[in-house]
């Protein structure tokens, strides 16, 4: 179950890399790749083996939690970057961030090497949780997270009803609901902790906030990185659709074009591709805003061309007309 988060977080920042160097997108690659950094470091195998090689200490412990501290921040600032439009604003909470992650970071650096952590073990806070450096290790570190979860619920929510595109709203209502599910998550091992004090790591109630922190935590990290996809997915499947209708049009009008341009082919360019094959065009948006235009240039220069053209052509230009016109492409005049 713990690899399941890393997963998907390596996927994503796959996804994201070529935004890596972006000067507006690059914070998204930056959260991610830190985030599954930390959970696959968090993973017990991996912990155990990276930990020597790191000298041994917990210090993978401690890169963890920086990864992570990192990677909220950087998530922080990619959502204001994207959702806060008032310039002045956006540039006050990015400063505050900045020196929030700076302070938080050298606390728990400070909590951590005051303490005595020799023995390897990923659940590092709560087994040395009886030392002071170990309790603002952990202390400061969730606030901090917690924080940043609930400032971006905060973000989403304040700047979902003012955007217009249903993708964007659906996508920052995930990442919303995927924040609010993570400060819960980290609520959950803070009351574990308090409870393995007084009741034991065996009792029902430990189970039970075990439970929910495998489950919460996959849940929060799949909800983000949906969020964080859907406006492509959305972009792409628009595309799709776009380009399916435009090959569907061109095998249409490929008949209409080669009736209309036949007592007119100086106006045109040479095409004796029969109509089926036009729909595996590479260009097939072009080509058909080629032949729209070679068709009302017949129009124009001929009128046995345009006697040609009945209801049923004229229906198939004006659709093809209005699939173009939606990408911005200039109207054709008729």
């Amino acid at each position: 179950m713990e690899a399941v988060p890393a997963a998907a977080l390596w996927v994503l920042t796959v996804l994201r890399l070529p935004t890596a160097l972006d000067a507006h997108r690059g914070s998204v690659f930056r959260a991610t790749i830190l985030a599954a950094i930390a959970c696959t470091l968090y993973v017990p195998a991996v912990y155990y083996t990276v930990d020597p090689l790191l000298g041994g200490h917990n210090r993978v412990g401690l890169v963890t939690l920086l990864s992570l501290l990192l990677g909220f921040w950087q998530f922080r600032t990619a959502i204001l970057l994207a959702a806060v439009t008032d310039t002045e604003v956006r540039r006050r909470q990015l400063v505050l961030g900045r020196f929030a992650a700076a302070a938080v970071c050298t606390t728990v650096t400070a909590g951590f090497l005051a303490s005595r952590v020799d023995g390897t073990d990923p659940n590092l806070p709560l087994t040395y949780a009886d030392q002071p450096g170990m309790a603002v290790f952990l202390w400061t570190g969730s606030a901090f997270i917690m924080w940043v979860c609930l400032d971006i619920a905060r973000v989403c929510r304040s700047n979902v009803p003012h955007m217009h595109a249903p993708a964007f709203r659906s996508a920052f209502s995930l990442i919303a609901g995927g924040c609010v599910l993570f400060a819960l998550v980290l609520l959950d091992r803070l009351i574990y902790g308090a409870v393995i004090a007084a009741e034991g790591a065996d009792s029902q109630t430990a189970a039970a906030l075990t439970g929910f922190y495998w489950i919460g935590e996959t849940a929060a990290v799949l909800l983000v990185s949906l969020g964080l996809l859907l406006p492509r997915m959305a972009g792409r499947l628009r595309q799709g659709i776009f380009a399916l209708r435009a090959r569907l049009l061109l095998m249409q009008i490929k008949p209409i074009w080669n009736d209309v341009t036949s007592c007119q082919r100086e106006l045109v360019l040479q095409d004796h591709r029969p109509a089926l094959l036009v729909f595996f065009s590479r260009h097939a948006e072009a080509q058909l805003h080629r032949h729209l235009v070679e068709i009302l240039d017949c129009e124009l220069a001929s009128p046995l061309a345009r006697e040609r053209l009945n209801e049923h052509h004229l229906s198939v230009v004006e659709r093809a007309e209005l699939l173009l016109e939606s990408r911005s492409t200039p109207h054709l005049p008729r």
